[in-house]
């Protein structure tokens, strides 16, 4: 900015605001669809609940498998560990109950 010290800060926004979308004008050639987005939230799920969650789920098995043979394995422990690997295996059949159930 000191290069632009002669010229107000409120040109340089203007200029900026008027050069946007000279800028910009590719980024609007997809036709207004959030197809990037939605491929890359659908990539997203899919590595999460596939071979990445299924190793984390068989992990946290193990050790709560080493917590019981230790004896310190409580209810609290093992109930949180299976309702997670619950709500992340069955995550798509909960979302697709309630989008039923509301008319979507």
């Amino acid at each position: 900015m000191r290069h632009f010290k002669n010229i107000g800060r409120r040109k340089i926004y203007v200029l900026g605001a008027l050069a946007l979308p000279l800028m910009s004008s590719p980024a609007f050639a997809t036709g207004g669809t959030l197809s990037p987005v939605q491929s890359t939230l659908q990539t997203l799920v899919q590595t999460l609940t596939g071979p990445i969650s299924t190793s984390l789920a068989i992990l946290a098995v193990i050790a709560a498998g080493f917590l019981a043979w230790a004896g310190r394995m409580t209810w609290g422990i093992a109930g949180s560990i299976i309702f997670g690997i619950v709500l992340v295996f069955g995550s798509t059949q909960i979302v697709q109950f309630f989008q039923s159930s509301v008319g979507g």
